[in-house]
């Protein structure tokens, strides 16, 4: 029987037998399964096959009748019925569990060069004598074909199949923490609840959730009537839908996902189910485009030809890269990976969409050093899965290159798909009614006389409320005090009220009598006022550093401020002289030879250091903030003081650093300089070494050509002592072991 013919025997009956009080439970189940059956079926021809066979209509009549079997026959429902996929289960929090296998991700390249120096790199590497013996000429080196498939840029998860039933979805969130997301998946209806055409003991495959684009407009339709903040683009609404404790409304979200990578397999009967498996044919949904090359320059034309990227675009999904990896499974275990990366597999980025926008108006920033920075608010457009409504125009050098008016219309784009820039102006649209911009006169804040400076305008006024504001901000960033409970909207009520007026007055949080005023604004509750005045007394224990890196002086930032107080340590302390005081520190950051024999400061930062702490009003802004006992004290709380002597023999290196890790890049830094002499933005002759993890860019080929050691980041690598045994093996080439084929996922 055909599934059309089954269909209408399943319809004809539900229209018969409406009523199944006196329906018998034998004749029911055997009605049950069928309909079970025809719905999966359906389910698969219209997610996967984009081929439906009944209307919306005759569909929906057909799952209400099985709820209706359900709810009489309870004792009846099977695991792997439609509806039961979609019942809502609200969860507290989600389990943690384990990977199978490794989720890796991808290198990442932006040009045709690269991709021929690659094709050249797996051809060097596959002939080597070591590869050649171990394949034992079983592959054909000489003729490397690839596939070009599109990158998801998702939610990635592992699915496993046990005894060809869905067993368990795992989240790929971190490198430390894994969630169980199961009963959420089971709501997305591409998903089969169990393999076809197959018998297979454990499928575990690695796939990607998303939302489609239209399902992603409606979503912020509805979101935006109901006065909801709308998603930014198709990857965070599918993000926050999957994460979503109740798993009914996870059903509302109409999620879906695609299946493109096999992590491991255990078939029941190899004679029975020979060769590879075919993900489509067992029902598993994937995204139907691949191209397949022998040729690395016809890989490139693929790449390049505006037609592919055309495609993509005008599908019902958001991409922007394609995935070129080596076809053959020999060949890849031949090549090998790394412990974050496949080496015969690389992502390749679209060059950056640009769009055309309008100038509307030109905002003036206050910086917490005063400077005045312009700001365009641009014609809301939508750029990379963003609705992009300003952007920096960074200062009036750069307008004047630009030659940026008012009402201008820009072709926009986003650097590395996060910062908005403006490229150029499309003068062929101008008709005349464009203004100039000119640097203001006068602060649009407080109305104070602007200072210019080179290229910049400052405001001369330091009290001004703009530039208070920002030295708080600043104050409570993560790269300074780290206190999380004050953000933008608290710090506007806190100065536009006069409740503060410089960053000592913060303090002052810390009396009962203002915390009771504060509670009497918005956003200010007990817990939250309370949990402000701890928070302000823990940072008598921040390192001075972070102090020195908030502070206002230009040109002095996070590394600067390091550099600063690594020297005072070794100058002054050496010395036996006294750093634990205000008084003490002013006299010798404000000694000029001793800041100008610090490498790595220049003149100018020397004379913006003196003049700072020698300001009559900052240093009465910093007796304050002493007297609520903030740290002066250079070499209280430096370091950590456990594993320094893992450390103590590494004081005169010198480091470089790549992106990107597991946790934020400025954390590996803050760590490590507390531990190691000089930072190099960029690897030079004298770097010593250079730790990379994902994405190491162009700064991994220029360690190799300036023969920097190269240490690959692991979670631990502070903390374990191992650390000490790896820049051993740095030290010493010839101690190194090859690198060994293991089973791993890619992306």
């Amino acid at each position: 029987m055909t599934l059309s013919e089954d269909t209408i025997k399943l319809q004809n009956y539900a229209r018969l037998n409406d009523s199944l009080e006196k329906k018998s439970e034998k004749e029911i189940s055997a009605v049950y399964q069928q309909l079970i059956d025809c719905i999966t079926d359906h389910n698969h021809l219209y997610y996967i096959e984009n081929n439906p066979l009944i209307s919306d209509l005759e569909y929906d009549q057909l799952f209400d009748y099985l709820k209706k079997i359900e709810e009489y026959f309870p004792y009846l429902i099977s695991w792997n019925s439609p509806n039961q996929t979609l019942i809502g289960q609200i969860a507290d929090w989600f389990n943690q569990a384990k990977h199978t296998t490794k989720l890796l991700s991808l290198e990442n390249t932006y040009n045709a060069q690269d991709l021929l120096d690659r094709d050249e790199r797996v051809v060097k590497n596959l002939t080597k004598p070591v590869i050649l013996s171990e394949t034992k000429n079983s592959v054909n080196i000489d003729k490397i074909t690839y596939i070009i498939e599109p990158k998801f840029d998702w939610i990635s998860v592992e699915l496993i199949y046990k005894n060809w039933k869905l067993h368990q979805a795992i989240t790929r969130w971190d490198w430390l923490v894994w969630e169980d997301i199961t009963t959420n998946v089971k709501t997305i209806k591409n998903i089969p609840t169990r393999l076809k055409r197959a018998k297979l003991e454990h499928l575990s495959v690695r796939w990607e959730i998303m939302m489609p684009k239209s399902v992603w407009k409606r979503l912020n339709q509805e979101r935006e009537a109901n006065w909801e903040q709308a998603f930014a683009n198709t990857r965070n609404a599918a993000a926050w839908s999957i994460k979503l404790l109740d798993s009914w409304e996870v059903s509302k979200r109409w999620l879906v996902c695609f299946v493109y990578d096999i992590l491991g397999t255990v078939i029941l009967s190899k004679a029975k189910y020979p060769g590879i498996i075919d993900l489509k044919q067992l029902w598993l949904p994937i995204f139907d485009w691949k191209q397949t090359s022998d040729n690395i320059q016809d890989v490139i034309n693929i790449c390049l030809d505006e037609k592919t990227k055309s495609y993509l675009d005008n599908q019902d999904c958001d991409f922007d890269w394609l995935v070129i990896k080596v076809e053959d499974e020999q060949l890849r275990n031949a090549i090998w990976s790394t412990e974050h990366h496949p080496r015969w597999a690389v992502a390749y980025k679209f060059p950056a969409q640009q769009v055309s926008t309008q100038v509307l108006s030109i905002d003036f920033q206050i910086g917490r050093t005063g400077i005045i920075t312009p700001v365009a608010n641009l014609s809301p457009t939508q750029l990379s899965w963003a609705t992009i409504s300003r952007t920096t125009l960074h200062n009036f050098d750069f307008i004047q290159t630009k030659d940026i008016k008012v009402w201008d219309y820009v072709r926009l784009q986003r650097s590395w798909e996060v910062i908005p820039y403006i490229v150029w102006v499309i003068k062929d649209k101008r008709n005349w009614s464009e203004a100039a911009v000119t640097p203001p006169i006068k602060c649009p804040i407080c109305n104070s006389k602007t200072i210019n400076e080179d290229i910049h305008y400052y405001c001369s006024n330091d009290n001004c409320p703009a530039q208070i504001k920002a030295q708080i901000e600043h104050f409570v960033s993560k790269n300074c005090m780290d206190i999380m409970w004050i953000g933008d909207s608290m710090i506007d009520i806190l100065v536009d009220q006069k409740i503060i007026s410089n960053i000592a007055d913060l303090f002052q949080l810390t009396n009962p009598s203002y915390q009771i005023l504060l509670q009497k604004f918005p956003w200010f509750g007990s817990k939250k006022v309370s949990e402000i005045s701890n928070q302000l007394i823990q940072t008598k224990e921040k390192p001075l550093r972070r102090l020195l890196n908030w502070l206002w002086i230009w040109h002095v930032g996070k590394k600067t401020a390091i550099i600063i107080v690594d020297n005072l340590i070794n100058h002054y302390s050496l010395q036996d002289q006294d750093l634990s005081s205000l008084e003490n520190l002013v006299k010798h950051i404000t000694d000029a030879d001793f800041l100008n024999s610090i490498f790595g400061i220049w003149e100018k930062t020397v004379q913006e250091i003196i003049d700072f702490f020698g300001n009559k009003n900052n240093i009465e802004v910093l007796k304050k903030l002493e007297g609520f006992w903030l740290n002066f004290d250079p070499i209280k709380h430096y370091k950590d003081k456990e594993n320094i002597w893992i450390f103590e023999w590494l004081n005169n290196w010198s480091f470089s650093i790549t992106w990107s890790f597991p946790i934020s890049r400025e954390s590996i830094v803050e760590e490590l300089q507390k531990h190691w002499r000089t930072f190099h933005e960029n690897p030079r002759k004298d770097t010593k070494i250079i730790l990379i993890w994902e994405k190491p860019w162009t700064k991994k080929d220029k360690a190799q050509e300036l023969w920097i050691k190269l240490i690959q980041w692991r979670e631990t690598i502070i903390q374990e002592f191992q650390f000490l045994e790896e820049i051993k093996i740095a030290d010493n080439p010839t101690s190194r072991q090859p690198n060994k084929p293991m089973s791993q996922s890619l992306f």
